[in-house]
């Protein structure tokens, strides 16, 4: 997803995230329940006593963050089928992208936005997922202030937005990643703004269910401050 020099003209920027993976076994689905500036990871804990959860390190949710208004899968081998809104993206080597839809609010004009994505592990999370790969993913990002809609596909993306520098990093379970902090510059006399980027990846397959509120968070998300 694209990131330029300001958050809200460009939460996500285009940037391929990750190093080599020698060897990575699958992590499979979870139970239910009883599924840009630069990367910077922080590794996960279990610490507390024995039977407590502990979410990654800066990975729990301020008060009122802000969860994707719209996600839709596109792909290149359909790329004229419009798979519609989701809650489960999906993402498959040179093929299924998915879309991310962010809301800025329009009072958040002189805030700081940072955009995060939270990735615990099975251990951390109720919320089911599947991953296998070498964990390499790209961010495809899109021009401020449009994003995509339940017609969307492949064929038929959202605008480009600019281009960021490539940061290194890898997105792997455990962890907790801010893709990017900075002012939200949300134009004036707007109720809303809204920035947009896909998440694709070369060499992994990766499906979540995006959501808060099965113990810790995953997916992506901006706090304003």
């Amino acid at each position: 997803m694209k990131v330029a020099s300001t958050l809200a003209a460009t939460i996500f920027t285009s940037a391929v995230v990750g190093s080599p993976v020698s060897s990575l076994a699958p992590r499979h689905w979870g139970s239910w329940g009883g599924f840009w500036g630069g990367w910077h990871g922080w590794h996960g804990s279990h610490g507390g006593h024995e039977g407590e959860l502990s979410c990654p390190a800066n990975g729990t949710l301020a008060p009122g963050a802000i969860e994707p208004s719209l996600m839709v899968v596109i792909s290149a081998s359909e790329p004229d089928t419009a798979f519609g809104g989701t809650q489960w993206p999906e993402i498959t080597p040179d093929d299924k992208c998915t879309i991310f839809n962010l809301d800025l609010p329009g009072d958040a004009g002189n805030s700081t936005c940072t955009l995060k994505f939270l990735f615990p592990d099975h251990t951390q999370t109720s919320a089911p997922y599947y991953i296998d790969g070498g964990m390499h993913f790209t961010f495809n990002g899109y021009a401020p202030g449009v994003g995509a809609d339940t017609s969307t596909t492949y064929a038929m993306q959202p605008e480009d937005g600019p281009n960021p520098p490539t940061p290194p990093a890898l997105l792997e379970p455990g962890n907790a990643y801010i893709i990017n902090a900075g002012p939200c510059l949300v134009p004036e006399g707007v109720e809303k703004f809204t920035v947009s980027g896909a998440l694709c990846s070369s060499d992994s397959t990766f499906k979540y269910l995006q959501t808060s509120g099965m113990k810790c968070p995953i997916g992506f998300y901006v706090e304003i401050s």
